[in-house]
């Protein structure tokens, strides 16, 4: 059954802005807040200098593979389940191949617990958004 028997567009949006939107806009936030090199009004320097290691240095790459993972489990959400794993996958691996593209290259930074939080971060949100079978608004549930 196609994804139009399921549910309505309504929800399909309000779970992309939620699970795709909302961790693209977090991510960017944490290195405008966060990071020291990027360049803030004219000025070089984190806002929160204090902020915890893995807040400061792993978050964004989580928040930017949730991002991923919940693209993907948005455009085949109400499919049949072997596509969503399928393209699940291709996005883990694509994460990852990202990451460790970084090390091979020597062009941006490589980390090992970019590699982690990204890959889990598309997994987790893909298991998460997918794994449920109708997503319904409050409305709809009355």
């Amino acid at each position: 059954m196609g994804f139009c028997g399921r549910m309505r567009d309504v929800s399909r949006l309000r779970i992309a802005v939620i699970h795709v939107a909302v961790p693209l806009v977090l991510g960017a936030a944490t290195y405008v807040a966060l990071r020291s090199w990027v360049p803030l009004i004219g000025v070089h320097g984190a806002l929160f200098r204090s902020a915890p290691a893995l807040l400061r240095d792993h978050f964004a790459d989580a928040a930017w593979g949730w991002a991923l993972g919940g693209f993907v489990s948005v455009m085949w959400l109400g499919e049949k389940r072997i596509y969503l794993a399928l393209w699940t996958v291709a996005a883990v691996m694509l994460a990852a191949g990202l990451e460790l593209l970084q090390a091979a290259a020597r062009w941006g930074t490589f980390d090992r617990g970019d590699l982690v939080a990204q890959t889990a971060a598309v997994a987790l949100a893909a298991i998460t958004i997918g794994g449920m079978h109708r997503w319904t608004s409050a409305r709809e549930a009355h």
